[in-house]
């Protein structure tokens, strides 16, 4: 069974399934391009609720014992924060395919919730990518309509929750949507399909501290045997990249690579028959198995050097022991999300919801090298989890619908921290 939201991501992201080998070429080529910064000021502080148009869909912010501590537009994409919660809003109008998206923020310190900027003619947001270092949080956005042949652009955006700023770098002027990122020790990486000519796939360094932006890595797209980048991770010390072998316009192999922190490579490893182990339910044929490799991948990380997170926007999630070639969570009709950047946790969870009086099920962490289930009881009636995060000093952040998915619904956001 797939993410009831990846459909509509799927959709968004059709165009980027040959990013990277054999996609299309138009513009030039942004790398040689000096990347923009701009930085908007505070808007101001606002109350949700307070616009000309009240939203029909409402989220409430409850804490773990369920006290209610804000109410927020339901169509927030949200993610934890160390201080709080990071949100936005992104709503087209019909048959449009951009629009002004709003970037928020709800502190849970003084349960302020206020406008941290905006951004124009926005066609996409990869929410999956979203991270946080050093208490500035980042999102990766495409200006432009992705469905169209005109070059869009992509930008970094870097919000301070204590100064209410937001900061725009432009990372690429040509880009596929799909992008991913991930950040330590002061820098944050992107990963970047680049659609000009020639079509290559990069990785970008952004130093925090100088506003510095620059290609590290760089990985040719073009012919009938080449490669496209499926991820990107650091941990301090290392990088990890997912690389997809591509053979005749179809998917080989899944490759992690590991470089060191100057970015020389230190090995390389398939995952394939580590992923789609004997335990493994939801590859039926050798088919099958190149169809999920193939997918754009949602959610990567490594801990310990040991441990892989993976999980695609098609059926397949996998928990890895590299040292041990297990696959921890052999499982096929599970959801999990990545999002917020957190490092400390890797949540699982299941499709299945929780009956009247019962924990929710299938809520799983790793612990001590094992899969640990987690027991949380649901708010009233709101039994399906629809989204989960971490931030970096493990503040979680799990979202719920009703069983019946009713629209206008409420929404339940409950956040606690356990450092």
């Amino acid at each position: 069974m797939r993410k009831i939201f990846s459909i509509l991501l799927i959709l968004t992201l059709l165009i980027c399934l040959s990013a990277g080998c054999g996609a299309s070429e138009n513009g030039t080529d942004p790398a040689s391009k000096t990347p923009v910064t701009t930085q908007q000021d505070q808007p101001g502080e606002t109350v949700p609720g307070t616009s000309e148009t009240e939203p029909k869909q409402i989220a409430e912010i409850l804490d773990k014992d369920g006290k209610l501590l804000a109410r927020i537009d339901g169509r927030a994409n949200a993610s934890a924060a160390d201080a709080g919660i990071f949100y936005s809003i992104f709503v087209q109008g019909e048959y449009e395919f951009t629009a002004t998206a709003q970037y928020r923020f709800f502190r849970l310190s003084d349960g302020k919730d206020f406008l941290l900027g905006t951004l124009e003619d926005q066609g996409y947001e990869a929410v999956y990518a979203r991270t946080e270092l050093d208490g500035i949080v980042y999102a990766l956005a495409l200006t432009g309509n992705p469905f169209d042949s005109a070059p869009d652009a992509l930008w970094l955006l870097a919000f301070d929750p204590v100064r209410g700023t937001m900061n725009k770098i432009r990372v690429s002027e040509n880009p596929s949507p799909y992008a991913a990122m991930t950040a330590a020790d002061g820098k944050v990486l992107v990963m970047v399909h680049e659609l000009g000519a020639p079509k290559r796939d990069l990785v970008f360094e952004f130093d925090a501290a100088s506003g510095a932006l620059k290609e590290v890595l760089s990985f040719s797209s073009e012919g009938s045997r080449c490669e496209s980048l499926r991820g990107v991770y650091a941990d301090g010390e290392k990088l990890y990249l997912l690389r997809l072998l591509v053979e005749g316009g179809n998917p080989e192999e899944l490759v992690l690579d590991v470089y060191d922190g100057a970015y020389g490579k230190l090995s390389e490893r398939p995952l394939s028959e580590l992923i789609f182990s004997e335990d493994y339910a939801g590859i039926t044929s050798p088919g099958d198995e190149k169809a999920e490799l193939g997918m754009i991948v949602s959610g990567f990380a490594v801990r310990e050097g040991r441990y892989l997170y993976y999980e695609n926007f098609g059926v397949t999630r996998a928990l890895l022991d590299l040292e041990t070639g297990r696959n921890l969570f052999a499982k096929d009709d599970n959801y999990a999300l990545s999002v917020g950047g957190g490092k400390k946790l890797f949540y699982f969870f299941d499709l299945g919801q929780a009956e009247p009086g019962q924990a929710v099920q299938g809520l799983y962490d790793l612990k001590d090298g094992a899969v640990e289930r987690i027991a949380i009881a649901p708010p009233d009636g709101r039994a399906m989890i629809r989204s989960l995060s971490v931030s970096p000093n493990g503040t979680r952040l799990i979202r719920f619908s009703d069983r019946e998915l009713r629209d206008p619904g409420t929404n339940a956001l409950v956040i606690w921290t356990e450092p």
